[in-house]
């Protein structure tokens, strides 16, 4: 089960990330901004779960699709999100990309080092 955290303790673990030398980068080879995020629409969410066959969702970082095809150097990465059912196994009418990636799209509120 997923921890529930409080947003003091949630803002100190972004900001250890934001100064992690290793922390992922938006958009290489060229970007040099730290990715801070997805944000994904509720609407997404919900339809995931409103599938009955699923239980929980998995998070999962992935290559966009519109870059497979360019030299790894020149990939960017998403997140996808798929529902999972009481097994544990991918419920495969239940995926969503398209995520709206952080710094571009950050709430308003997240924290800056």
């Amino acid at each position: 089960m997923s921890a529930k955290l409080n947003w003091s303790d949630a803002v100190q673990m972004l900001q250890a990330y934001q100064n992690n030398s290793k922390a992922l980068i938006q958009n290489p080879p060229s970007g040099t901004t730290i990715l801070k995020g997805f944000k994904v629409d509720r609407v997404d969410v919900e339809w995931i779960l409103n599938n009955s066959n699923v239980q929980d969702i998995t998070i999962m970082p992935a290559v966009k699709f519109d870059d497979l095809t360019k030299p790894q150097n020149a990939q960017a990465f998403t997140m996808i999100i798929a529902g999972l059912d009481t097994n544990g196994d991918i419920v495969e009418n239940a995926v969503v990309d398209y995520l709206k990636e952080c710094p571009a799209n950050c709430a308003k509120n997240y924290p800056s080092v």
